[in-house]
């Protein structure tokens, strides 16, 4: 077997689906956070995360670097979600604000007065043995016997039940939360792939898009920001998929103004592009690197978004990974 240990794992992914019951599954939340593989090194007193982009960035979280003290076992690998918990569920808004600071002294304060959570919901190493190819129900069972929950240490394990993903779904949507996750009970961890393996059900439709320009602010926003230009990868091609300037705070558009506008440039960076010339003079183009999540209902004939609103930032997310596939 590969010795995990001294690889960048990349996460399994999963894909979009409807509620469904099934007694060879089990469902869980669909945690509203930061996907994080994490290597913990009990002996070491070390904990390091991966995100989905393969960069390091456990230097974010100091509040995390103890849960080294939860495991029962010298090495493993933790496959999970980092989140900001408030009142038992996820506030992407301010874990955003985490995501947002590199300054080392913000860092720690914000460690302190908006600390995160990591939810360890897979074991993919332990001691040496690459478990990624067992059934997923025995690796949750080694999670379990092997990692200590402990919310002091900011350490939870993702509960799940077993076959009724209907019931489930209704009740994690009442609950206001993003979806759920179907997970086969037999299925192995593909290592870097998307499977049918592992379904996600969301409460609503939602796409990651490449914030490819902006158009200036009018009115009450004219010293910031007044639609984001969005595009999708289409066989290797940059697509545009239409225009959001709702659902935004302050501080956000404040700080996509901020970050936008250190990467203009002045050509139109899509490959298939078509809009009104009124509108194509509005806008500010920039290099398609930052990612956003937005949600709408439907996608019109033309393969453009109705009525879509700003979700977050995804930074987390690599720009060539956005296509057009709901609930990415």
């Amino acid at each position: 077997m590969s010795d995990l240990w001294n690889l960048k794992v990349k996460p399994m992914l999963a894909f979009p689906s409807e509620p469904f019951n099934d007694k060879n599954w089990i469902f869980e939340i669909k945690w509203d956070g930061t996907r994080a593989v994490a290597y913990i090194s009990k002996s070491g007193k070390k904990v390091r995360f991966l995100n989905r982009r393969l960069l390091w960035f456990e230097y974010r979280y100091p509040e995390l670097k103890e849960i080294y003290s939860c495991i029962k076992a010298e090495k493993v690998i933790l496959d999970g979600e980092i989140v900001v918990l408030e009142r038992g569920k996820p506030e992407f808004y301010k874990l955003a604000n985490r995501e947002h600071v590199d300054d080392k002294l913000k860092i720690e304060l914000l460690s302190k007065t908006i600390p995160a959570t990591f939810i360890a919901f897979d074991i993919l190493y332990l001691d040496g043995k690459d478990l990624t190819s067992l059934p997923l129900i025995k690796r949750k069972e080694i999670l379990k016997e092997r990692v200590m929950e402990n919310a002091g240490k900011h350490l939870i394990i993702s509960r799940f039940v077993e076959e009724k993903g209907k019931e489930f779904f209704k009740s994690v949507k009442d609950l206001g939360l993003e979806g759920i996750v179907g997970k086969k009970k037999d299925s192995p961890y593909e290592i870097g792939r998307r499977s049918k393996n592992w379904l996600k059900i969301k409460a609503f439709k939602t796409l990651d898009a490449v914030i490819c320009g902006y158009t200036e602010g009018e009115g009450e926003r004219r010293q910031s920001l007044g639609a984001l230009v969005l595009g999708v990868y289409d066989k290797g091609k940059l697509r545009y998929v239409g225009r959001v300037g709702t659902g935004f705070s302050e501080s956000e558009l404040s700080f996509l103004k901020s970050v936008l506008g250190r990467l203009r440039i002045k050509e139109n960076p899509f490959d298939v592009f078509e809009e009104e010339p009124e509108i194509i003079r509005k806008i500010k183009w920039v290099k398609p690197k930052v990612v956003c999540e937005v949600k709408f209902m439907e996608v019109t004939k033309d393969g453009k978004l109705r009525a879509p609103s700003f979700l977050r930032l995804r930074f987390d997310k690599p720009a060539k990974e956005c296509m057009l596939e709901l609930n990415n």
